[in-house]
């Protein structure tokens, strides 16, 4: 099982509507709620997750996204105004959200059990939020940090019942870190799927540092193609995306990057063009290089979905595209060769 994650942004939001055949039983995306808007419609909850439920005919997974102080270097934080109006919740609040998402057809309520969320971070509040959500839903999903695991897992772990998931979120560390976590995981006592959620293209490096016309070290995917000798159901990432905050934007510059993930070698592969005062402009270099110079590696057989998007809505038109459209590329290229790999 693969769960891809999205911050429900404008081009995740694009995506997620877009792209519904790549969703199914063995890719169940789960959408992290930042703010309540489609496209640039503000909405209530339930009015979002009605959207989202036309959007599948499969499970989805629905996080209301918390953070802690000091866990995002920059944001901006009228882009992220589900937390600041949220923050002050307490457990009753909490759980009317993630009751909300049981009422839907395919939503799945996830219980995320982090720092920035104090008011869960007890044995008894965790086992009556579980027990509870139970009752009005056949299937729910606890997202819980790795530092809180051996902490938590034995409220947990007698509850789940088989169709449940338990997501164990290791951001950016290593997994090989976590010897004793992975063996308390192994003593679980149901048969519920637990999946390793991790961020393996590191928040702190930027496009510049990318190679150009090569594959990249930068990213470390092997959790990818290791994660059932690891000891897990299924793993999750952010699509080949960092996992960060939206910020208000730059001042136009930035190096021009495509990420072009290659399941045959489970590596990126980088196009950069270092020219970073040109900004989004510098994508007609990557785009030049893509479609007449590494076509033949990435595209051999004429039939990447991603190839077919740059070349409709920007090659044939010489546009360079926008920062947010890259970014539905590399998710298009990325979860398609997951896909393909399943």
């Amino acid at each position: 099982m693969y769960i891809p994650v999205f911050k429900n942004r404008l081009f995740e939001n694009k995506f997620i509507r877009e792209q519904q055949v790549y969703f199914g039983d063995n890719i169940v995306p789960l959408i992290e709620i930042l703010s309540l808007k489609i496209g640039r419609t503000k909405m209530s909850v339930d009015e979002m997750l009605s959207i989202y439920d036309d959007c599948f005919s499969s499970n989805y997974l629905i996080d209301y996204f918390t953070f802690d102080d000091g866990e995002y270097s920059k944001f901006d934080p009228n882009q992220v105004p589900f937390y600041f109006e949220h923050r002050n919740d307490k457990i009753k609040d909490y759980y009317d959200l993630l009751e909300l998402v049981c009422q839907t057809k395919h939503g799945v309520p996830v219980i995320s059990i982090k720092k920035g969320r104090d008011y869960l971070l007890n044995g008894s509040a965790i086992k009556m939020l579980i027990q509870n959500l139970q009752i009005k839903s056949p299937k729910i999903a606890i997202r819980i940090q790795s530092r809180l695991l051996q902490t938590f897992f034995k409220d947990i772990d007698p509850l789940l019942r088989d169709d449940d998931l338990l997501i164990y979120d290791i951001n950016e560390d290593s997994i090989q870190s976590k010897f004793f976590d992975r063996k308390t995981i192994s003593s679980k006592t149901n048969y519920y799927k637990v999946i390793v959620l991790n961020s393996p293209r590191s928040s702190k490096i930027n496009n510049g540092s990318y190679h150009d016309g090569d594959y990249t070290g930068l990213i470390d995917n092997k959790i990818k193609v290791e994660y059932i000798t690891l000891g897990f159901d299924g793993f999750g990432d952010y699509a080949g995306l960092k996992n960060v905050l939206p910020t208000d934007g730059s001042n136009g510059k930035g190096a021009a990057l495509g990420l072009f993930y290659d399941n045959s070698v489970n590596q990126f592969f980088s196009i950069m063009n270092e020219n970073s005062d040109l900004g989004t402009r510098g994508h007609l270099y990557v785009l030049e290089q893509a479609f007449e110079v590494h076509k033949q590696r990435l595209n051999p057989n004429n039939d990447c979905p991603a190839y077919n998007f740059m070349y409709d809505n920007l090659y044939c038109k010489n546009s360079p595209g926008q920062w947010g459209q890259w970014k539905y590329i590399t998710i298009l290229r990325y979860i398609s060769q997951v896909k393909s790999s399943l």
